[in-house]
């Protein structure tokens, strides 16, 4: 055993530098677990300044600005499209968001009992009628009154649960003012800092606190960041088509709450999978509690449907062809575990988080022949 852990040792960590690279990267992991109400700020300002410096380079190379008038630049802009969003969109969603939730208290009121009832028992009465026209004995199994029950517990239970996640989650994200705050006043102030001193930061850090042998970052970083940056980008630019198509097509279909459905679906995309399938339950709640069951209805969807469908086979393809290269696995994997460690923030940065993990693995210094750039050739390669 003993025999098996130093060849172990010996193959991934008998270049020099990596014993300390692997140190770095187990301390930033335990800081950021722990110490996120510490840190939080940093972190977030970190985060922002990351994907606001290639706007900053832009600037340096293409205008021949300085890195500071760079970057003040570039946080005017940001700082002017982040107070345009919070005035002009926030409010509409918060609005349209409450109202949301107002309605779903309401559904659960005794005075709605007949509309209640009225929903039941057209959902009942479709249902009975697709079971009665199926062969014996599964057209005898249930009866309307059956179904109807069925309906009536299956709307409560969604109703309920939503409205729990709503009250439990979302709104004490909401009303913690003092938080957010602090968030918007320190955060643009570190962000700024960062952007200014990028390079005498970016000194200190690899003079303090990395290793000495600077081939182990040097291996690591152009993968990391060519492939992070990308998907960043490409992310940014997704919710914001997303957003914008479908809130556009929700309220030429007059469907309620329009922009917070569209708000809801573009963020849907962060999180791949997943997020189509939990946004289009209100989507459809919606419709059918607005419109019932009929060709308006199915109209709804068929354009709900053509948006998604273009967006998994034109716009994503086209904005992340060469951005990411994780499999489904890894993705729902990284989904998983990052937003059980770290909530929200945690399934936001499952991706980039998933292929940073992934690049370390293949390109961590060991012993060994292989090729690890003709690995990423042949995970990347498309099947014939």
């Amino acid at each position: 055993m003993l025999n098996l852990l130093k060849g172990w040792y010996e193959k991934h960590f008998s270049t020099p530098g990596t014993v300390e690279f692997a140190l770095v990267l187990l301390v930033a992991f335990l800081v950021v677990y722990y110490f996120m109400w510490l840190v939080g700020p940093l972190v977030v300002a970190l985060c922002i300044a990351y994907c606001l410096d290639w706007f900053v380079r832009f600037g340096c190379r293409k205008l021949n600005f300085s890195r500071t008038l760079a970057s003040v630049l570039t946080m005017v802009l940001f700082v002017g499209l982040s107070v345009g969003v919070l005035v002009f969109v926030a409010p509409r969603v918060v609005h349209q968001g409450n109202q949301f939730y107002t309605t779903m208290q309401n559904f659960m009121l005794p005075e709605n009992q007949q509309v209640d009832d009225d929903f039941d028992s057209v959902v009942a009465s479709r249902t009975y009628s697709f079971v009665k026209s199926l062969p014996e004995p599964l057209s005898s199994m249930f009866t309307e009154e059956e179904i109807k029950g069925y309906v009536s517990q299956l709307r409560s239970t969604v109703i309920a649960n939503t409205s729990d996640i709503i009250k439990n989650q979302v709104m004490p994200s909401v009303v913690n003012v003092m938080s957010w705050l602090m968030y918007l006043i320190i955060v643009p102030i570190f962000t700024l800092l960062m952007l200014m001193d990028k390079e005498r930061l970016k000194k200190r850090f690899s003079t303090y606190i990395l290793p000495d042998n600077k081939s182990v970052l040097n291996t690591f970083w152009p993968k990391i960041n060519a492939q992070i940056e990308g998907y960043i980008r490409g992310k940014v630019l997704h919710v914001i088509i997303i957003t914008m198509v479908n809130t556009v097509a929700f309220l030429l279909l007059g469907l309620n709450y329009a922009f917070l459905l569209g708000f809801g679906v573009g963020l849907s995309v962060v999180i791949p999978y997943v997020g189509a399938v939990i946004i289009t339950i209100p989507v459809v709640l919606v419709s059918v509690f607005q419109f019932g069951f009929g060709t308006y209805l199915l109209s709804i969807l068929a354009v709900y449907l053509i948006i998604q469908l273009l967006d998994s086979n034109v716009l994503t393809p086209m904005l992340f062809s060469k951005a990411t290269n994780l499999d489904a696995f890894s993705i729902l994997a990284a989904i998983f575990i990052f937003g059980g460690l770290w909530g929200f923030w945690g399934v936001f940065f499952s991706i980039p988080l998933a292929t940073f993990i992934r690049t370390i693995f293949i390109y961590w210094p060991s012993r060994g022949k292989f090729d690890r750039d003709e690995v990423f050739k042949i995970e990347n390669k498309k099947p014939q």
